[in-house]
């Protein structure tokens, strides 16, 4: 497309995120809202789950009411299939938000029952399905309506907005869980759920029609008439097989390492509160240490969005960005695995968990742009609930094996997963090549051209200068593309001093010197997502008279 005419205030503050074209900033804005708002919800039941669990049962149960998510999202997958065979699109997901949202209230009534250790297990099993349900319908639905090319722009921007929700939610519950205590943090998850839905037409309606797919998100979905559901959606493509498989090892490995720093932190808060604590003390100080935790994590994460992610994008792409974390981890474990003590371990899961909140969790959304719609709603939910929490099981396994026949401990735990990143590195290379290939089919990149020859610029010494090239000097037909410009001289070498390029508006501005003759050749380069360009070259000389 050719350059954007004019950007709002928001979409070039947004440019210092990711490439954005006129006209999406307000969707971004929207959907970044709604993904602030849904992860602001989880993050606070978030840390409400694991007070509850674990001021009543031993850090092994844990991991056990996490294996638990599997069998409950082994129904819950046919059933979702069973629900889109009647309603999609934005209709599905605003259901879904409303089913979570009346959970929770019943959970709220339920809460002066809480003594019974059963409900901190149940509490612990829906809140983690409620994190993989809602957070999967919004990003199958961000997948659906924007193109290839776009989404991998946009992505990074609305991850950010994510990424930012779980910061607050971390925040919220650090400050007000010992002061108020945990039924008002219950509610106040309801009202962000609720305050999320609000948003999804709106979000929708705002997207430019050169940002969306080239076959309409309006159409009739495809849908799956087999019970099995998004099992079957799954199991009949190798793509999204390899994309299972990556995500169970993702949380199997993460969810190892979760059980060490679980273990740490509730011996940490038995030795502050003490033998004649009660159960509301150990459940506020387990919180609060979780809530701070979370926050680190979090604002790291922000940092790594904010300022790496779309980097990382521009200088690997998708099919690099998947490497990341995996070879991450990898160094991780093995250092744990040398060096097994408390701090390792925390300033560890911060670096691990940041990275994967925010790089690796805008990859995973990424990968399903280039798939059809039963890939995205019934194949994603399908993979980001049932096999992520088959991670899980796995997780459970390697956690009951380990301390029951194994009698692994610490380090013992931290070798085993670094030996799981290894196959962790090859599913991402495998990955990366198939959805490189997808990509490719559904957008074919073409190198953008220059379709009009700029005038030269004449300027007077002492005046102002004011030059924008037009909107139609570049041209790139591939859907959801944008480009980028920079301005130098023809030889390369930079701008004079007083000659000021603005990418966002492909502007020359600054005030021509009086005491010296004006001669150059400026050259405009302009480059798509690729890295492929076109140059424009214009002579800048001074005026005569």
């Amino acid at each position: 497309m050719s350059a954007p005419p004019e950007l709002s205030a928001l979409e070039r503050s947004l440019r210092l995120l990711t490439r954005v074209r006129a006209g999406e900033g307000r969707c971004i804005a929207l959907f970044a809202s709604h993904a602030f708002l849904i992860m602001a919800s989880y993050y606070v039941l978030k840390a409400l789950r694991e007070s509850f669990l674990l001021a009543g049962a031993a850090a092994e149960v844990r991991s056990y009411a996490v294996a638990a998510n599997g069998v409950v999202l082994m129904l819950l997958v046919p059933l979702y299939s069973a629900v889109r065979r009647r309603i999609d699109g934005s209709n599905l997901v605003r259901a879904v938000s409303a089913f979570f949202a009346v959970n929770i209230l019943t959970f709220a009534l339920a809460y002066p029952f809480r003594s019974s250790h059963w409900f901190g297990i149940v509490f612990f099993i829906w809140v983690s399905v409620y994190g993989l349900m809602v957070v999967a319908q919004f990003w199958a639905l961000a997948a659906s309506h924007f193109n290839t090319k776009t989404g991998q722009r946009l992505f990074p921007a609305i991850m950010l907005g994510s990424t930012l929700g779980a910061l607050a939610g971390a925040q919220l519950t650090d400050l007000l869980i010992v002061r108020l205590g945990p039924l008002p943090l219950l509610l106040l998850g309801v009202v962000l759920l609720t305050a999320s839905i609000a948003l999804i037409v709106p979000e929708t309606d705002a997207i430019p029609q050169p940002s969306r797919p080239q076959a309409a998100p309006g159409e009739a979905p495809q849908r799956v008439g087999s019970v099995l559901g998004g099992f079957q959606v799954v199991f009949r493509s190798r793509y999204l097989l390899l994309v299972a498989a990556f995500v169970v090892l993702l949380n199997c490995i993460g969810s190892t390492g979760d059980y060490l720093l679980a273990a740490l932190i509730k011996g940490r808060a038995e030795a502050l509160a003490g033998a004649a604590a009660t159960l509301a003390d150990r459940e506020a100080i387990i919180g609060a240490l979780y809530a701070r935790y979370q926050l680190w994590v979090t604002l790291a994460g922000v940092i790594v969005q904010a300022l790496l992610v779309s980097r990382i994008y521009r200088a690997v792409g998708v099919r690099g960005a998947l490497l990341v974390l995996p070879a991450m981890a990898l160094f991780v474990y093995g250092a744990i695995a040398f060096v097994p003590v408390f701090s390792m371990i925390y300033v560890a899961k911060i670096l691990e968990s940041s990275t994967n909140y925010s790089l690796m969790n805008t990859t995973q959304q990424t990968l399903y742009l280039p798939t059809g719609v039963a890939e995205k709603f019934d194949g994603k939910t399908t993979i980001d609930t049932f096999f992520w929490r088959f991670g899980d099981i796995l997780q459970a396994g390697v956690v009951f094996a380990g301390l029951n026949w194994l009698g692994l401990g610490t380090r013992g735990f931290a070798l085993l997963n670094a030996v799981l990143c290894v196959l962790w590195i090859a599913l991402a290379v495998l990955i990366g090549r198939r959805y490189t290939a997808l990509s490719r089919t559904e957008t074919h990149n073409t190198a953008p051209m220059r379709q009009r020859q700029p005038e030269d610029l004449v300027v007077y010494p002492g005046r102002a200068i004011d030059h924008r090239l037009p909107a139609e000097t570049f041209f790139d037909p591939d859907p959801g593309d944008v480009l980028a410009y920079e301005a130098r001289l023809a030889s390369g070498a930079p701008l004079p001093h007083w000659l000021e390029f603005d990418a966002a508006i492909v502007r020359l501005s600054g005030t021509a010197p009086t005491d010296c003759a004006i001669e150059e050749r400026i050259e405009i380069v302009a480059s798509d997502m690729d890295g492929a360009i076109a140059t424009a070259i214009f002579t800048m000389r001074r005026a005569t008279a």
